[in-house]
């Protein structure tokens, strides 16, 4: 029995060996790669290689001398007005210190000499009503006859001699302001000579930024120049070949790719398209695109610029290589029930992996890279890259 069911099966081997062999070619299924149509954002880019471009500032102390600290290291960040080194400056604290005194003690003088002024004058103005009560009186007596004209000239000439004195102290105090007023004017300024003298020892930056160069080191004379990226500065900068540039526009959506950070974008957009530049017959049009978040790469690293010139959104979109261009027609290739059909599309917009196209479904399963002599209703097999494990007709 077992012997008859072994003959069996080689029987039905046999035969469907020679049903393959005998199969017409057009019968057999083709392997083929397939894709299905998505409905998605599609976006065509131009792209063009760069670098990163800044604002840079350099700084030297104003004034030479001996480094007696240095506060920060390259590569460091600072704030606008932040102290990044500064030189040995005994001598120069001395002589703030001593211009803040001569003043503060000049200062001390016209208080006092205010003082004294002012008590004067009460005394006087005190003193004068006194008199001219006294006068007064005097000028009454001498009417009712119990004065003479002694006493009233004594008491006339005792008032206006306090009033002279009145007048005297009056110019007295403003010939001290107006000479206080030179000597303050002096004071002060040497005051701010010693300040700016002390503000000569020291390294300030200007702006905020990141240090690029700093060669300055403690107990060293102060040479060479610190060198500071100004923050906000560094930007995107690359040139595209005069007919890519022809569709950029300022403001479009863009986006970055750093060397070393394949992979990795940092959004931008354009903010300046420049006069093109002619090198020989070619032509290449600079472009900036806006400043990189801090902390994404220093000036001079090269990159790649990658700016949005199309969207379309809500597209059906399928793969580049599965268009067909012929007799003035774009088609592709569909698969339904397990064999190939021609559907004709039209070609929106392509970029390049992948194009838009109307007159296509979402979902639809299109053959990548069709085979020369691919017919109407030929039997495929075909293998979705795009979907791990599926094969079969869609």
């Amino acid at each position: 029995m077992k012997k008859v069911v072994f003959w069996l099966f080689i029987a039905v081997l046999l035969l469907a060996t020679a049903y393959g062999l005998l199969k017409k070619p057009g019968e057999r299924a083709q392997p083929v790669y397939a894709a299905r149509a998505k409905e998605t954002t599609f976006v065509r880019e131009v792209s063009a290689d760069g670098y990163l471009r800044a604002e840079r500032i350099r700084l030297a102390f104003p004034a030479g001398g001996r480094v007696a600290e240095v506060r920060k290291n390259p590569g460091d960040r600072v704030e606008k007005g932040e102290v990044i080194a500064r030189l040995e400056d005994a001598e120069a604290r001395r002589r703030l210190d001593l211009a803040k005194a001569r003043l503060a003690a000049f200062e001390a003088e016209q208080r006092a000499a205010a003082a004294d002024r002012k008590a004067r004058k009460q005394a006087l103005l005190e003193k004068r009503r006194a008199l001219a009560e006294k006068l007064a009186l005097t000028r009454a007596l001498y009417e009712a006859g119990a004065a003479s004209r002694t006493e009233l000239k004594a008491a006339e000439d005792a008032l206006a001699e306090n009033d002279r004195a009145l007048e005297a102290l009056k110019l007295e105090a403003e010939r001290a302001e107006a000479q206080a007023k030179s000597r303050r004017a002096e004071l002060e300024a040497a005051l701010k000579e010693a300040k700016e003298t002390l503000a000569k020892t020291r390294l300030v930056a200007p702006t905020a930024g990141v240090l690029e160069a700093l060669p300055f080191h403690p107990g060293e004379l102060a040479q060479g120049e610190a060198v500071l990226v100004v923050e906000g500065s560094v930007r995107p900068y690359a040139r595209f070949p005069e007919a890519e540039a022809a569709e950029l526009k300022e403001g479009l959506p863009a986006r970055v790719e750093l060397a070393g950070e394949e992979d990795h974008f940092v959004p931008s957009r354009v903010e300046r398209i420049l006069p093109p530049e002619r090198e020989g017959e070619s032509a290449w049009v600079p472009v900036e695109l806006a400043p990189m978040p801090p902390g994404h790469g220093m000036p001079g690293l090269s990159l790649t610029a990658y700016v949005e010139v199309e969207r379309i959104e809500d597209a059906v979109v399928v793969p580049l290589e599965a268009l067909v261009e012929k007799g003035g027609k774009t088609y592709v290739w569909t698969i339904e029930k397990g064999k190939a059909h021609r559907a004709v599309v039209e070609k929106r917009a392509q970029n390049l992996t992948q194009a838009a196209v109307s007159g296509l479904s979402p979902g639809t399963p299109v053959i990548r890279l069709p085979p020369e002599g691919l017919e109407e209703g030929a039997p495929v097999l075909p293998t979705f890259e795009d979907e791990e494990g599926e094969n079969g007709a869609g």
